[in-house]
C-alpha cells in the first residue's frame, strides 16, 4: 500500500472513530461539554437542552445553572485542570428543566493538542440523583426514629456533644429535659400495640406544639425523650416549657376510637459553666426523673 493510500486510511479510520464518539455522546444519558482555555464552549451533546433546558455558550453559564454553593467550587476545579493537567471529580446539586433538583458528578478531562499542550477541558455531568436520595434515606434511618419522624438516641448524643463544646465557647446556658410516659406499658397491654403508636405519634405532635423550632425533640427508646432547649438563661424559661406540656396532657386522648387519659414526668438540668460530658448530663436528668418517679409521677424535677 502507497504512502498516500496509508494516508487516506488513516483519515477515514479517524473519521470513522469521530463519528462512532459522536454518535455515542449524543446517545448518552450524561452530559458532555469542551471548554477552550479561556472559558468558551466548543461543544456540547444535545441533551444539556432536555436536562436544563438550554446549551450553554460560556463556562459560566454552566456555573450559573447549578445551585450557588456549589459555584465557586465549580471554578476552582476548571482553574485546577488549567493549573495541573489532571483529571478531578466534584459532585454538586442543581435545577433541571421543570426546577427539579437533580445531583450531578462532575468529571473534568484535560485535552491536549499532538505537542502535549492543554487546550481544551472536557465536562462529564453524571446523573446520581438516584444515588444520592438513597444515602439521604440510609442517612435519615441511621439518625431518625421511624415511628415518629424524631431524630434518634444516636442523633440526640452528637446534637448534644455540640451543644456543649458551643456552650463552652460562648457561655450560653441550655436545659436538657428527659420525658417518660407515665404507665405507657398499661396503653399497650391493655388497648395493643397499633393503639400505642399511634398514641405515640399524636404524642409527638402535641409535644412539639409546647416547643419552639430551635429546640431539638428526640426519642431514646421506647416510651423515653428528651428535648434540649438551647439560649435559655435561668430555670424560669426551662419550667414555663414544662408546665407548657404537663398542661398538653390535660387534654383526653382518643386513638382510634380509644380514650382515655395519659401523663408525663420530667427530670430536668441545666448546663453548667465548664462541663463537656453529654453522658454525665443524661445521667444527672435520669436521677431527676426517677425522683419524680418516687413522688407520684405527673410532675418535674431539676437535678
Amino acid at each position: 500500500m502507497s504512502h498516500k493510500a496509508d494516508s487516506d486510511f488513516a483519515k477515514h479510520s479517524s473519521l470513522l472513530k469521530d463519528t462512532f464518539v459522536c454518535q455515542f455522546i449524543e446517545q448518552a444519558w450524561d452530559l458532555f461539554s469542551i471548554f477552550d482555555v479561556y472559558g468558551n464552549l466548543t461543544y456540547a451533546s444535545k441533551n444539556f437542552s432536555e436536562v436544563i433546558g438550554f446549551i450553554p455558550t460560556d463556562f459560566q453559564q454552566v456555573v450559573d445553572f447549578i445551585d450557588s454553593e456549589y459555584g465557586m467550587d465549580l471554578h476552582k476545579m476548571f482553574i485546577k485542570t488549567l493549573q495541573t493537567c489532571s483529571s478531578s471529580k466534584l459532585e454538586f446539586r442543581a435545577r433541571g428543566v421543570n426546577k427539579n433538583i437533580i445531583w450531578f458528578e462532575c468529571t473534568a478531562i484535560p485535552i491536549r493538542n499532538d505537542e502535549g499542550v492543554l487546550v481544551e477541558i472536557s465536562f462529564v455531568l453524571t446523573d446520581i440523583t438516584l444515588r444520592k436520595n438513597q444515602e439521604s434515606r440510609l442517612i435519615a434511618m441511621a439518625y431518625h426514629d421511624p415511628l415518629t419522624g424524631l431524630p434518634n438516641r444516636r442523633m440526640f448524643k452528637e446534637h448534644l456533644q455540640q451543644m456543649l463544646l458551643q456552650a463552652n465557647r460562648t457561655k450560653r446556658p441550655f436545659g436538657l429535659l428527659y420525658l417518660d410516659i407515665d404507665d405507657f406499658k398499661v396503653i399497650n397491654d391493655t388497648m395493643g400495640h397499633d393503639v400505642g403508636d399511634a398514641f405515640l405519634q399524636d404524642f409527638t405532635h402535641r409535644i412539639k406544639g409546647c416547643l419552639r423550632e430551635v429546640d431539638m425533640f428526640a426519642r431514646m427508646g421506647g416510651d423515653e425523650f428528651t428535648i434540649l432547649l438551647p439560649a435559655v438563661d435561668c430555670k424560669e424559661h426551662v419550667e414555663s416549657v414544662t408546665r407548657r406540656i404537663i398542661q398538653c396532657f390535660e387534654q383526653p386522648w382518643d386513638i382510634q376510637g380509644q380514650q382515655f387519659r395519659a401523663t408525663v414526668s420530667m427530670g430536668i438540668t441545666m448546663y453548667r459553666s465548664g462541663e463537656t460530658d453529654a453522658t454525665s448530663m443524661l445521667k444527672e436528668v435520669d436521677i431527676a426523673l426517677y425522683k419524680v418517679k418516687g413522688k407520684g409521677r405527673n410532675h418535674y424535677q431539676f437535678y
